[in-house]
């Protein structure tokens, strides 16, 4: 499973983007995406919000399938969960994928 801070890296690659220019796009500090990527600080309810609004999807759809924990994996989980887990990792991620190549465009 992903957690929070390995999202943000995947999100902002896909939108081949910098910790600056994803900053800025954003409006919020450099510093505080380089912290939210070396998990030094929690993501705010806020910060989830703009992401959600630049990425064009409602909040719900970055937080179900996150870890808050880093030794959680997939291979934990009974069969019936893993299988959600995997099903709703992989439309996440195709989303999330496609919304994050056009976030920049859409500005």
């Amino acid at each position: 499973m992903l957690t929070f801070d390995k999202l943000v890296k995947f999100i902002r690659r896909e939108a081949d983007l910098t910790q600056q220019e994803f900053a800025e796009l954003l409006g919020v500090s450099t510093v505080l995406i380089a912290m939210i990527e070396n998990q030094s600080k929690e993501p705010s309810k806020k910060f989830v919000n703009k992401l959600a609004e630049k990425l064009e999807v409602h909040p719900s759809v970055i937080m179900p399938f996150i870890s808050f924990e880093e030794e959680l994996k997939i291979e934990d989980f009974s069969g019936l969960e893993k299988k959600l887990l995997i099903l709703g990792q992989e439309l996440q991620e195709k989303l999330i994928k496609k919304r994050a190549q056009n976030m920049v465009k859409t500005t």
